[in-house]
């Protein structure tokens, strides 16, 4: 048997299986492979002594292309045989305990951000704000934490809430997919830059992880609209979602909500630029 791709998604090889029996009349050979602390693979197989090998083969390619054209759930809707999971019904939800150890940045910098709201709340905010903030003045050009730290600070339980909500989703999608060192360099460049760019326009007074978040969401998007094989599957409407939140920074002063504007573009297009670096160095996969 040969191999012709993998899926982390069910459904997607089930419904390749029956749209090449329903076409062909040929039967695939479906497998889930696991390893540890990795997500299952549904390996599709073919006979490669089939006469129609080459044709199966070709079909394999354009359905990586596409894979969630409608002639491929039909044909499962035709043959009888739709087989849907409940985990495969929502692709976009909270990790599940069991996923955490492939997310250690991921809950980390969760964690670290609930942590030191937490204290602000008790009482020590000033503090945090005084120790945290993007360095003001050559003094504190030195003290490196602060070119990082400004994004871990929230001001308020709506700023942190939007913020992880986010982070957590997205930022686990692309450590659960590429691995830490990718999230936490994903993190390091986005939080640097869009803070940066940020104190450049409006001084040193801004917190928050929304540059970074805007770094996550620009990185999955591209890569899942350009890439041959889509890793996330996005759903419709995010790009929409995208500038909608860029437009409201924009209007939000009309109604007494101060955002940070340049951080959230500069953030976005860090995560755009690192998701195309990705896309022109990536190695052929057939694994969607």
């Amino acid at each position: 048997m040969q191999y012709l791709f993998g899926s982390e998604i069910r459904n997607f090889a089930f419904h390749f299986r029956d749209y090449i029996l329903a076409k062909y009349q040929r039967n695939l050979s479906i497998q889930e492979i696991s390893q540890q602390g990795q997500p299952a693979i549904f390996a599709v197989f073919a006979d490669e002594n089939d006469p129609l090998f080459s044709k199966i083969e070709q079909e394999a390619q354009a359905f990586l292309q596409d894979p969630t054209h409608l002639r491929y759930q039909q044909a499962s809707w035709e043959t009888g045989k739709i087989e849907q999971a409940d985990e495969d019904k929502v692709r976009w939800k909270f990790p599940q305990f069991s996923q955490w150890k492939q997310q250690k940045f991921t809950v980390f910098l969760t964690a670290l951000c609930l942590i030191i709201y937490l204290f602000q709340l008790l009482g020590f905010n000033q503090d945090i704000l005084l120790a945290t903030h993007y360095p003001d003045g050559y003094a504190e050009q030195s003290e490196l934490w602060r070119y990082f730290t400004h994004s871990l600070v929230h001001l308020s339980p709506w700023h942190i809430t939007f913020n992880l909500v986010w982070w957590w989703i997205f930022a686990g999608k692309i450590e659960q997919k590429f691995g830490t060192a990718t999230l936490v360099l994903l993190y390091l460049l986005s939080a640097f830059i869009s803070g940066f760019a940020q104190n450049m326009a409006s001084g040193p007074a801004f917190f928050g992880l929304s540059g970074v978040v805007y770094a996550v969401l620009g990185y999955v998007l591209v890569l899942d609209k350009f890439s041959r094989q889509p890793p996330f599957h996005l759903p419709q409407g995010f790009f929409t979602m995208l500038l909608v939140g860029i437009a409201f920074g924009f209007v939000s002063p009309l109604i007494g909500v101060s955002m940070g504007n340049t951080a959230h573009i500069t953030g976005l297009l860090t995560g755009v630029v690192l998701a195309g670096v990705k896309i022109l160095f990536a190695k052929p996969q057939k694994t969607i």
